[in-house]
């Protein structure tokens, strides 16, 4: 495997006996600790051809090995009427990893599994059309076993898990901000560009092009809910401001009037400044 990452970090090609005997004796890497297994890996995927050091892997029978998921992978088809996929999933997903922009190794990884649970959701109707339903689910959970297998540290799994059960998401003009609030909860803001380099990643390893005017447009509108509170912590005034301001005593009712105050600001009712907030307090007032 370290014959397969310097080769890929470095553009050498492996002299024939050597890959031959890589082929032969790929079963053996069983037996290497799989933090080292994932670390070469990690920087296979780092290395700025990462794409072609998956398909060494392959070429060299490492890859099934490694991740024995993509044999089905590659094995199932996905070009179809009403499709843009031109390739079988496993190849997307390699060339979805050649068009991802972000140099996150996680973001990479993701890329490279977030469809990795078509093939047991394959089905073909009576017009040839292929469907994949809830594709994105059975991902997760062969992503949540690769990083399990691989021992990610718990901030990296849930990471990668994230990235791709959420990848699947709608880009709809008319959309509402609920709904991209919602996108934005579900994702986590850390993770919101990472998610857009996966998508953009996605489209151009399917055949598609890189953008659209509706993903444009979905960019912006997340933007600028982003600039929203997403939390009452988020509010401009905070429980001493309101038991300042109405004589309270520390106790639930604190909480009562800012998750009133949060939902008036989230409904646009208020707007998140602390002067507006301080005089919407008055309401409360006995």
């Amino acid at each position: 495997m370290r014959a397969i990452r310097i080769a890929t970090q470095l553009r050498f090609t492996i002299e024939p006996f050597t890959a031959e005997s890589i082929r032969d004796n790929a079963r053996l890497i069983h037996h290497i600790a799989s933090e080292r297994i994932r670390d070469e890996l990690f920087k296979i995927l780092k290395s700025e051809y990462a794409a072609d050091g998956i398909l060494l892997l392959k070429n060299h029978n490492l890859l099934y090995e490694i991740i024995p998921e993509f044999e089905k992978a590659f094995a199932t088809e996905q070009k179809s009427p009403e499709r843009h996929h031109i390739y079988d999933v496993g190849t997307h997903l390699i060339e979805s990893l050649r068009n991802c922009q972000s140099t996150d190794v996680i973001t990479r990884f993701a890329t490279l599994l977030h469809d990795i649970g078509k093939p047991e959701t394959y089905e073909k109707n009576d017009r040839g059309v292929i469907t994949f339903y809830n594709h994105e689910i059975n991902s997760t959970t062969i992503a949540h076993d690769i990083a399990k297998r691989l021992k990610l540290s718990k901030k990296d799994a849930g990471k990668l898990v994230r990235l791709v059960r959420w990848h699947q998401f709608t880009v709809d003009e008319r959309q509402t901000d609920k709904a991209h609030r919602r996108f934005v909860r579900r994702v986590g803001k850390e993770y919101i560009d990472d998610m857009l380099d996966l998508r953009v990643a996605d489209r151009l390893g399917g055949g598609a092009r890189e953008t659209s005017w509706r993903l444009e447009l979905f960019k912006k509108r997340i933007e600028e809910v982003q600039q929203q509170p997403f939390a009452i912590t988020d509010l401009k005034i905070n429980g001493t401001d309101v038991m300042k301001e109405l004589n309270l005593k520390p106790g639930p009712e604190v909480g009562k009037i800012l998750k009133q105050l949060f939902k008036d600001v989230e409904e646009k009712r208020i707007e998140n400044e602390r002067e507006a907030l301080l005089n919407s307090l008055k309401r409360f007032k006995h």
